[in-house]
């Protein structure tokens, strides 16, 4: 396990060690100038308390966590380069250095969130939305359009998909969930009031779920069916927007997707290929037959 994966997820860091560690991730290449000193007054924390961190990293001082760190950061990728996660470029900067800073930020998040994906959780998730009667999607704010996307690709196949984007059909959707359903929530950081309803309605009604999320998510909401980790270098506030979340969730979902469909793979494909026909460029689509066609 490297440096990365150490503060994200070591069951023996405290509640306050867990939040210096993710102010260290949120850093990011910034970490590397400043002193302990700096670190300690932006994460409001004493110089000593980043000391124990360092220990209990394995790590003999903050020196060697910088170096550990700059290594790990590295290895993100073959051929990446240091990018800062929430601000990847800085003000005058020409379009081809943010085209270079932002295949920087695609590599890095795709590869931290590749290596954070339990395979067998992975298996297990697929596993249970091919065999359910009907999949119920939650995501709120960015995560709708990703979501939505993919209960499109589940109903091409020919699951029973629903995706509401209103609390009040969520809820109703949760309420009138049953044994048979799997429900999937989207939320980078688990903390959004809308999963803490959910999920004890789910709980109540014994429906699996599956979460996409940061690892963060797994100590906020423990014992679920499985978890889907994504990249949780971004900082919830302090960026320009949710450019890793965003691509870390979609190649979470399109991987999901190629995983369901390859357990059933020619069968999926046939119910591809008899649709084609009634799709908008089908022969059986209603403006092909010139139904509601002007004139």
């Amino acid at each position: 396990m490297d440096i990365l994966r150490e503060m994200r997820e070591s069951p023996e860091l405290t509640p306050a060690e867990q939040q210096l560690a993710q102010t260290i991730l949120d850093l990011g290449e910034r970490l590397q100038s400043m002193s302990i000193k700096e670190l300690a007054r932006v994460a409001s924390v004493s110089i000593s308390s980043v000391h124990r961190l360092c220990k209990k990293l394995g790590l003999e001082g903050y020196k060697e966590l910088k170096v550990a760190y700059a290594r790990a950061m590295a290895s993100q990728g073959p051929h990446a380069i240091p990018v800062d996660i929430n601000f990847p470029f800085s003000a005058g900067d020409e379009p081809s250095k943010i085209a270079a800073r932002m295949t920087a930020l695609y590599e890095s998040t795709l590869v931290d969130t590749l290596n954070l994906i339990d395979q067998d959780s992975l298996a297990a998730a697929s596993q249970l939305m091919a065999n359910a009667q009907r999949i119920d999607i939650y995501a709120h704010s960015h995560n709708i359009h990703p979501a939505q996307m993919f209960e499109e690709r589940l109903i091409s196949i020919g699951k029973h998909v629903s995706c509401p984007t209103t609390w009040e059909r969520e809820i109703r959707c949760a309420l009138g969930s049953k044994e048979g359903h799997v429900a999937l929530i989207i939320s980078y950081s688990g903390i959004s009031s809308y999963v803490h309803e959910l999920l004890p309605v789910l709980k109540e009604r014994g429906v699996p779920v599956v979460f996409i999320g940061s690892p963060a998510v797994k100590r906020r909401h423990p014992n679920l069916s499985t978890y889907l980790f994504v990249s949780d270098r971004e900082s919830l506030q302090n960026r320009i927007t949710q450019f890793s979340s965003h691509i870390a969730v979609q190649f979470v979902l399109d991987t999901l997707y190629s995983c369901i469909f390859a357990l059933d793979y020619e069968r999926d494909k046939a119910f591809l290929t008899d649709t084609i026909p009634y799709t908008m460029l089908g022969r059986h689509h209603p403006v092909a037959m010139g139904i509601g066609a002007k004139g």
